[in-house]
């Protein structure tokens, strides 16, 4: 019985821990941090994205806090993005970024990366959608950079309303419960036969 025990918890404990290992966080306008960063993939290409805005980066007082897909302010930040296939480091690339409207707000030139980080800067004028658009010259595949491009929505200075509790978390919830009771009543009665056998 106490073996049964040890494996219920055992089985309970193991479904709280992560095998990923965590990159550099990210927030976004609900303050709402992701651990695991901002991986961003089409068919074709990943990338890790993130963007500051300058005015963090003028405070030295504060963290700098990379955002993700949802970022709460409009005026000058950075975009970043940290290609992760090491051929596309040998290829052609470069960033445009447009607004609702589909008006080029930003690009960059074509270059070569090495490194592969893209940065630019970006003066969001207003709150909206935008869309940053990595462009690949990929000889190997011998596709337009148009059909290849990584799109990466991005929404500046819009309040978006977190996730609503659905049925299935409240099942979960309330089987948890349920288990964690199940498991303290095992105990107790085990215990207490112990005692009387005593």
């Amino acid at each position: 019985m106490q073996n049964l025990i040890k494996i219920m918890l055992l089985w309970w404990l193991s479904g709280s821990v992560m095998a990923s290992v965590p990159l550099a966080p990210r927030m976004g306008v609900n303050g709402k941090i992701d651990m695991f960063g901002c991986m961003q993939s089409n068919d074709y290409y990943i990338a890790n994205f993130a963007v500051y805005p300058l005015s963090q980066l003028k405070d030295s007082k504060t963290p700098i806090v990379p955002y993700c897909q949802d970022m709460p302010f409009t005026g000058m930040s950075q975009l970043s993005l940290d290609l992760l296939d090491r051929d596309v480091r040998k290829k052609t690339v470069w960033l445009k970024v447009f607004d609702r409207h589909n008006t080029v707000v930003a690009q960059t030139q074509p270059s070569i990366n090495k490194q592969g980080v893209l940065t630019t800067t970006v003066n969001f004028s207003g709150q909206g959608q935008y869309d940053v658009v990595l462009y690949v010259e990929d000889p190997d595949l011998n596709t337009d950079p148009q059909t290849t491009a990584l799109h990466i929505p991005l929404a500046v200075a819009l309040i978006t309303p977190g996730p609503s509790a659905s049925a299935g978390q409240w099942l979960w919830v309330v089987g948890g419960i349920a288990f964690i009771a199940l498991s303290v009543g095992l105990i107790t009665s085990s215990i207490n036969k112990t005692k009387q056998a005593a």
